[in-house]
């Protein structure tokens, strides 16, 4: 399917997976356009590449495309897909075209329910600030590079690896990561054995030239390791028995800056203490990902002293703890976290690092995540100050689960009757209490994956006017 020239149309073209892909394809020489509802700093950029974006979705948006693919958010009723298959153009999802690209070198890919995004691109960092060049397929923005994806020359393809709908368990991957395996995206899965289940698959996948990374913190990681007897596995975590694992952690600030230091232990054909590697990341679940890092570029023969470097100068993935405004006083930060245990431990990190209360925004994420998951999402904010409860991001779902913002509301207020817990209504009136309600050395910290960090730049701008 890679003849040149193709007419490759994407619907939903403006998501960090279809994106990647895209500007991927559009690099090796065919004809990308694409259609997407929501025209965004992503959209942005693909049309900087001479790539036609439409704001709407439309049969007339298919004039003499060859191939057809589209996200998992696409509803089977969408008006190009059902013009594409009544007119026989060929379709692919997402997932079917990544694995047609990673066949074009070999491939690392990372997996895991969380930290994927991270781990990803701190891989690539170190990757190409040791002269790979990778080919980079990846679910967020490296700030460093400004990217989400690359056509390298190199000779790897270093890509995310997303569980979420089943289609990672069948990408040609030659090396493999696994963080971590949690109780997620039950609106695929029937429950975690089956999550585990597909684990086991992907990891089986890797060939018996290949090698499988696995984080050993992970009691769920380390019980499908069992049954990879046949594979050649690395370890990775805090655990004294990983093969690279840290210790000696320490946070500290730099120049307004948060980092943290450690020491690593590598435990392969004897033991070695490599001291003082420093990163502009801060909570143990970053730790953790950086090991994953250091142990994959270790396996790939660069050096301690180039990995170091690399680590040390990595500036982060876009909506990954980033701070959209210092005021001296207060922090206003910005993350992607939407599953109890991503808030749980980023609110940990937060922790580290405030003097007074931290004030969150949650946004929550699928009536599915948070009906099935909804004591768990309750424990993940324990360390919050004060909750306000944004809108619920249904994600295109419909509500079958009779759970809504009220309920959630009640069931924080019965669970933490001494925090101040607020259901928003509108956004003017959220924002002027929220800006009388922050005192000096409060930290305010955005939380979800639809809505709420356009709400938390729209926020900044308001205590700047």
């Amino acid at each position: 399917m890679f003849e040149k020239k193709k007419k490759i149309h994407f619907i939903g073209i403006g998501g960090i997976g279809m994106s990647a892909i895209a500007s991927i394809l559009s690099e090796k020489g065919f004809k990308i356009s694409g259609s997407d509802l929501s025209q965004n700093y992503i959209t942005k950029k693909l049309k900087k590449k001479k790539i036609k974006i439409f704001a709407k979705h439309s049969k007339n948006n298919l004039k003499d495309v060859d191939i057809v693919v589209h996200s998992s958010a696409i509803k089977p009723n969408n008006e190009e897909l059902r013009f594409a298959r009544k007119i026989k153009i060929p379709i692919f999802s997402r997932a079917m075209i990544l694995a047609d690209v990673m066949r074009i070198k070999p491939s690392i890919t990372v997996s895991g329910s969380h930290g994927k995004t991270t781990t990803t691109s701190l891989i690539s960092t170190i990757l190409e600030s040791s002269n790979f060049d990778p080919t980079i397929i990846n679910g967020g923005i490296i700030n460093g590079l400004d990217i989400n994806a690359k056509l390298g020359k190199g000779d790897w393809i270093v890509a995310e690896a997303d569980e979420s709908d089943g289609t990672f368990m069948f990408l040609p991957s030659t090396i493999g990561i696994i963080n971590n395996i949690d109780l997620e995206h039950l609106d695929f899965y029937k429950d975690l054995n089956h999550i585990k289940e597909s684990f086991i698959r992907y990891a089986k996948n890797i060939p018996f030239f290949g090698i499988l990374f696995l984080c050993i913190d992970d009691e769920n990681v380390r019980k499908i390791r069992k049954k990879l007897t046949k594979k050649k596995i690395i370890s990775y975590g805090l655990s004294s028995k990983a093969n690279f694992s840290a210790t000696n952690i320490k946070t500290f600030i730099k120049n307004d800056f948060f980092y943290t230091k450690f020491d690593l232990i590598e435990k392969l054909n004897k033991k070695k203490i490599i001291k003082n590697f420093i990163i502009p990341l801060i909570g143990k679940h970053n730790v953790q990902n950086c090991l994953a890092s250091i142990s994959l570029s270790k396996y790939l023969n660069i050096s301690y002293s180039q990995i170091k470097k690399s680590l040390k100068t990595f500036q982060g993935v876009k909506r990954r703890f980033s701070v959209l405004l210092n005021t001296g006083k207060n922090l206003i930060i910005d993350d992607y976290a939407h599953h109890p245990s991503e808030i749980k431990v980023t609110l940990d990190s937060l922790k580290l690092i405030s003097r007074k209360r931290i004030i969150v925004i949650v946004e929550p994420h699928r009536y599915s995540r948070l009906s099935s998951l909804l004591e768990n999402f309750i424990d993940s904010l324990q360390y919050a100050d004060s909750i306000y409860l944004l809108p619920i991001h249904s994600a295109g779902e419909t509500n079958k689960r009779e759970i809504n913002n009220e309920i959630f509301c009640k069931r924080l207020k019965k669970h933490y009757p001494e925090k101040q817990v607020l259901k928003v209504s509108t956004q003017e009136h959220f924002f002027n209490i929220l800006k009388n309600n922050v005192n000096p050395g409060d930290n305010i910290i955005f939380l979800g994956a639809g809505k709420s960090s356009s709400i938390a730049k729209e926020f900044c701008r308001y205590l700047e006017f």
